[in-house]
């Protein structure tokens, strides 16, 4: 057993550290209050311990059990002030320095008290050494006295006359502990003895103390007020709160059994030694234990049955991660398993319109299922827009017991019907099965699954627009697409119609011939590049960069341009040699959709001209006689798809235009000549697509 005690004292020890992992004041006080609820009754249980055996080999691990106490009354007595008078949170650093410092000298105490301990008994009295150790763990243990004396006193002080009868109990616990401490201390230095039943009698001040600390906190619901434990420390603590009192226990059975003079079989201490560790150990590793612990602990020591703020930041953690409904079932389904007390969780999911499918059975993700469908005009439906939920004590309702013996009901066992909906809109329904403690639903479960449903309903119908939004996305670069491809066909057949009506006239003609010639030729290889696409649907156009000469590329495609726009004069100035980096595929394309379009509204003459800026980018202004554009389409309009004033126009070529511009890095702009009659684009290129 010594070892025992040196174990369960070194992890109160070290366990301090873990306080630092909370952010808040609050949590850290909470989690030193509950080190010391738990270290108290272990501290008495050892005193009883020590008493019956008598043997002096225990006298070491109770100095060291003192010393831990202390360092764990000092720690409480501490963030009680920081709490109560709102505090900056010190710097992690140097608290951990300050902790770690105090650790190690209760770890040398320790040592000490485990390889050096000279305390001798006579007469049923412990006769401590003078030495170091001696000194050091008691006046720590006067110091821990002193400290929480004092921060009570200023606690109590900050509290209202109602607050400090809510507050009497505990703080009358922490008085007594201090003081059964400062007397102990005081007649240890005084005598440098400690008799027997001393040990009895501060053993029973100390679970007198703890009983009415845990009085006033269950009572008057302190942990939901400024003195407030998060239940997740008390969920960690069970198993250790258990240990402590069967160790209480086993002290109390030895005492009593020795004060009858009755003798302590081997046998009992094993069975009892056994019995204690099953017990831990169902606590530790039984899920459905766990939950009942859960439920008690829930519904007995907190106002409300739920951690609401936490669930809520619980599910929201999860819900970051989640992209499609799928994984938000499966989000939702955790969170449910993690703090409702059933294994029965069902999800469906729909609309109104479509009615709801089974996607989530006790957590499994399924297909819907056709006998598990719940229709858009299923009374089920109706009868949880107009009332929320729906439980099984509502199953006499007239409306709703046709259907309770349908699959739904009959082979889940489901209990309770609560919509996922936020505002008119619902976008799943969870079904839940009776809780495993035997109890029952009741409002906080309701304002729980309120909060959590609104939650899913709202991620659900995002992810729902999400996806229509990309269906919607994909459709539209379907459209872009077709448009691009339609648009090339129709400049094909618009040069082929032309070179068909030319025919007639200059057929005979060898130059007539040729361009004839190359006119097919270009108009083949259009069809090849539409038969690529359609290949590829799904890929940007990717311009492929030349250092071209711009005026001998533009010259010459302008010449084979004008002599396939039959009836279009087409003027080209441009400087000696101009070198610029740019796709000359592309744009080309772009100069024969703007000179087509010039000769489809009815212009006669075009003037092109190349002007070379200092801005690194170079200017291609095309101006027509053409009637002109449209000034409610200017300046913008005009490039918008679809956007046309010709008759038999689709509003395709100057949209097409515009982006094949944008994917060459520049910029176009339409306006009307303020000179003359007719249309103006500009179109700036920059002469390195890739500098700066």
């Amino acid at each position: 057993m010594i070892y025992f005690f040196y174990i369960i004292n070194i992890a109160f020890l070290s366990s301090g550290l873990f306080k630092f992992r909370k952010k808040y004041l609050d949590k850290r006080f909470s989690f030193s209050l509950i080190r010391t609820l738990i270290s108290l009754p272990c501290l008495a249980g050892q005193y009883l311990f020590f008493v019956y055996y008598g043997s002096v080999e225990l006298a070491g691990p109770v100095i060291f059990s003192e010393s831990v106490f202390a360092l764990i009354w000092i720690d409480t007595a501490y963030w009680l002030k920081k709490t109560v008078f709102q505090d900056d949170v010190p710097e992690n650093r140097y608290c951990i320095i300050c902790e770690i410092f105090l650790i190690l000298v209760i770890s040398w105490i320790g040592i000490c008290s485990y390889f050096k301990c000279s305390s001798s008994l006579y007469a049923s009295c412990v006769i401590f050494p003078r030495g170091p150790v001696f000194f050091i763990s008691n006046l720590i243990i006067l110091i821990s006295a002193a400290f929480m004396a004092w921060q009570m006193e200023n606690f109590w002080r900050s509290l209202s006359p109602k607050q400090r009868w809510e507050y009497k109990f505990l703080a009358a616990g922490a008085y007594l502990i201090c003081a059964a401490f400062a007397w102990a201390v005081s007649y240890r230095f005084t005598y440098h003895q400690m008799p027997f039943d001393y040990f009895i009698l501060i053993s029973g001040l100390l679970i007198f103390a703890w009983l009415l600390m845990m009085y006033a906190v269950i009572k008057h619901r302190l942990l939901n007020r400024k003195i407030y434990v998060s239940r997740k420390i008390v969920y960690a603590f069970v198993a250790p709160l258990v240990l402590g009192l069967y160790l209480i226990i086993i002290g109390l059975i030895a005492f009593i059994m020795q004060l009858l003079n009755l003798p302590f079989p081997v046998v009992l201490r094993w069975l009892l030694a056994a019995a204690g560790i099953v017990a831990v150990g169902l606590v530790t590793v039984s899920g459905k234990v766990r939950h009942s612990v859960r439920y008690f602990i829930s519904t007995n020591f907190y106002i409300n049955k739920y951690e609401y703020r936490d669930e809520w930041l619980d599910f929201s953690r999860l819900l970051q991660d989640a992209l499609t409904e799928m994984e938000i079932v499966h989000a939702l389904h955790e969170v449910m398993a993690k703090s409702l007390y059933t294994n029965i969780i069902l999800i469906w999911l729909g609309d109104e319109e479509k009615g709801y499918e089974l996607v989530s059975h006790k957590g499994i993700i399924i297909d819907g299922k056709d006998e598990y469908r719940i229709a858009e005009h299923h009374p089920l439906f109706f009868y949880l827009k107009k009332n929320y939920y729906y439980a099984e004590s509502e199953r006499k309702i007239l409306e709703l017991f046709e259907f309770y013996n349908e699959k739904i009901f009959s082979q889940n066992n489901i209990v309770l019907f609560v919509p996922l909906s936020i505002g008119d809109q619902m976008a799943g329904i969870l079904g839940l099965g009776p809780e495993f403690t035997g109890g029952k639903y009741g409002q906080d479960d309701f304002d729980l699954l309120s909060a959590i449903g609104t939650q899913a309903a709202s991620a659900l119908l995002a992810a729902r627009m999400a996806k229509k939004n990309s269906e919607l996305r994909q459709q539209e670069a379907w459209d872009v697409m077709s448009a691009f491809i339609l648009h090339d066909i129709k400049n094909a057949a618009s040069m082929l119609s032309l070179l068909r009506q030319n025919a007639q006239d200059h057929i005979h003609k060898p130059e007539f011939q040729a361009d004839m010639l190359d006119t097919v030729d270009d108009a083949l290889k259009r069809m090849n590049k539409v038969k690529n696409q359609l290949s590829v649907l799904k890929r940007e156009i990717v311009p492929i960069y030349q250092d071209i000469d711009l005026c001998k590329i533009l010259r010459n495609g302008i010449r084979k341009l004008e002599k396939r726009l039959q009836g279009l004069q087409i003027g080209f100035s441009c400087p000696e040699s101009l070198t610029i980096k740019t796709d000359p595929e592309l744009l080309m394309r772009i100069m024969e959709n703007i000179l087509l379009n010039a000769l489809e509204a009815g212009a006669s003459l075009i003037n092109i001209k190349v002007a070379d800026t200092q801005k690194n980018q170079v200017s291609i202004i095309i101006t027509d006689n053409g009637p002109g554009l449209d000034p409610a389409l200017l300046p913008d309009k005009i490039f918008a798809p679809f956007k046309t004033t010709k008759p038999s126009g689709s509003g395709i070529g100057l949209w097409q235009v515009k982006r094949l511009v944008t994917i060459l890095g520049g910029y176009l702009t339409a306006e009307n000549s303020s000179l003359e009659k007719g249309a103006r684009f500009i179109i700036k290129l920059p002469l390195n697509p890739g500098a700066g």
